[in-house]
């Protein structure tokens, strides 16, 4: 298999004491490096805003990552950090957000990176409408760990059709999140209803920032291409506030995948 372009990841929990994810900086500068050493050269920092974590400010997100990036400098680690959210949908939502309380996806006041509640699937039809007339446009995040979808897979194509995009994590491909998230993941892959696969990162150990063997898992089912389209081209347009195709091609027949087997992500 030819070599991956650089990944870029819009999903990660790198900024520390904000959340459950990394708890110092040390921890962060880990994070990084293993990021770096697996071929990550773009990370959007998304630390939950909104629901239990409403007291995360725009202004505070944003000072975290110029620090961790002035960090990542005077330690000669080669990624680039930027400011985002992974954002709870709440009511005001749409308004915090126009205020610069609540960030977009690398600050570019294009893409929402939306968290559902894991336990049950809430419509999502007037607010992908609320955000269009917005300028805004929802990108979904791990909807095959969603109890509620989970129940109704389908619910993902009627989103698609609607205008959201899709971003599954990329350990949910390799078992990470148990079977019944690795075959919904393995079915929007199929189905072309995936847009990124992003890490979700929040630690070295049980939740690492890892792309590498998801990417070359989505390169068997599909193509090295596709793979390259959902890693590295569709996560670079959003980092540069650009367009994102909402229509992927429907995989035919799967790949031969026998010697792709992981029970668990690492």
């Amino acid at each position: 298999m030819k070599k991956p372009l650089p990944f870029v990841d819009l999903h990660c929990h790198l900024l520390p004491g904000l959340d459950d994810g990394a708890s110092r900086w040390e921890n962060a500068l880990a994070m990084a490096r293993m990021a770096v050493d697996d071929g990550i050269s773009t990370i959007v920092a998304t630390p939950h805003q909104l629901g239990a974590f409403s007291g995360n400010r725009g202004a505070t997100i944003r000072e975290q990552t110029d620090r961790l990036q002035s960090l990542l400098d005077d330690e000669g680690i080669g990624l680039t950090v930027l400011p985002g959210a992974d954002v709870r949908i709440e009511p005001d939502m749409i308004e915090k957000i126009r205020k610069g309380d609540v960030l977009t996806l690398a600050d570019r006041g294009r893409h929402v990176l939306l968290e559902l509640p894991h336990e049950v699937y809430l419509p999502l039809d007037r607010l992908l409408e609320d955000l269009k007339r917005a300028g805004l446009i929802g990108i979904l995040s791990h909807p095959e760990r969603n109890q509620g979808i989970l129940a109704r897979p389908s619910l993902v194509s009627s989103l698609v059709r609607a205008g959201c995009l899709i971003q599954i994590t990329a350990a949910s491909l390799l078992g990470g999140f148990g079977s019944r998230s690795r075959t919904l993941a393995e079915r929007l892959v199929k189905e072309g209803l995936v847009h990124f696969v992003s890490t979700d990162a929040h630690n070295t150990r049980s939740r690492p920032p890892l792309l590498s063997e998801a990417y070359a898992y989505v390169a068997a089912l599909t193509t090295p291409a596709t793979a390259d389209q959902w890693f590295c081209h569709n996560p670079a347009a959003v980092v540069e506030g650009r367009e994102v195709p909402l229509v992927n091609r429907r995989v035919a027949a799967p790949a031969r995948q026998g010697w792709f087997r992981w029970s668990r992500a690492g």
